[in-house]
C-alpha cells in the first residue's frame, strides 16, 4: 500500500506543481479580464504534465509528444488572437498559453527550481511591466487628424506624400465632402509628440490644405 502511494505521489507531485503555477499565473490573466484565465491557465499546465509524463510511462518517443503538445498549443493560442481594425489583442494571452504549456512540461521532467524561476519572472512581466508598456505606447501613439482639402486625388496625394515624408505610418485614412470644392480626410496614424509638430509645421504651409484639425 505505501509502495503504491508512494508511485502514486511521485507521478502526482509534478502535475500538483504544474496546477500551483498554471493557477499562479492564470490569477493574473483573470484580474485583467483576458479570455483564457484562472481554470483554462491550470487545466494548460496539467494536460502539458499529463503528456508528457504518459510519453515516459508509454515508453514512446518523448521529443514526439513534445511536438505535439508544442503544436497544440499553438492552436489553442491562435483561438485568442483577435483583429479589431488596426489593433490586434490577445498576443499576450496567447504567449502566456504557450509559457504555461512548457513550465508544464518542465514540470514533468522534476525541473521545479527552473518552473519556479520561470514562474516568478512571468508574474513579474504580467504585473509590473504594463505600466512601463503603456509608457512607451504613448510616446507613439495612435492619432486621428481630420484635414479638409481641395477635392481633387492630385491633394489628397499630396498629403500622403507628407505623412510618408515625416515618416508616418498611416493606419486608416475615411474620406467624406462637405462640397464639391471640398474633401475632408479622417487619417489615423501612428505618431509622437515630435512628430505631430512636425507634421502640423508642413500642412501649416500646404496650399492644398484648407484646414486641418488635430
Amino acid at each position: 500500500m505505501e509502495e503504491l502511494f508512494l508511485e502514486l505521489w511521485k507521478y502526482f507531485m509534478p502535475i500538483l506543481i504544474a496546477a500551483v503555477v498554471g493557477g499562479l499565473i492564470g490569477i493574473e490573466r483573470e484580474y485583467h479580464d483576458k479570455s483564457a484565465g484562472f481554470r483554462t491557465m491550470i487545466l494548460i499546465a496539467v494536460g502539458s504534465s499529463l503528456f508528457t509524463l504518459l510519453s515516459g510511462a508509454l515508453d514512446v518517443d518523448s521529443q514526439r509528444i513534445a511536438a505535439a503538445v508544442v503544436s497544440g498549443i499553438g492552436f489553442l493560442g491562435a483561438g485568442v488572437i483577435m483583429k479589431d481594425g488596426a489593433n490586434i489583442g490577445g498576443i499576450t494571452t496567447a504567449a502566456t498559453i504557450w509559457l504555461v504549456a512548457a513550465l508544464g512540461m518542465a514540470s514533468a521532467t522534476g525541473m521545479y527550481s527552473l518552473v519556479i524561476a520561470v514562474t516568478a519572472l512571468s508574474l513579474i512581466v504580467l504585473w509590473l511591466l504594463p505600466p512601463f508598456e503603456r509608457w512607451i505606447d504613448r510616446l507613439h501613439e495612435f492619432v486621428e487628424i481630420k484635414i479638409t482639402i481641395k477635392n481633387t486625388d492630385k491633394a489628397e496625394d499630396n498629403i500622403l506624400d507628407i505623412f510618408e515624408e515625416c515618416n508616418i505610418k498611416v493606419a486608416e485614412i475615411n474620406r467624406s465632402r462637405d462640397s464639391s470644392s471640398e474633401r475632408n480626410l479622417r487619417i489615423k496614424a501612428k505618431m509622437n509628440t515630435g512628430k505631430r509638430r512636425a507634421l502640423g509645421e508642413i500642412l501649416v504651409v500646404e496650399k492644398g490644405v484648407i484646414a486641418f484639425k488635430a
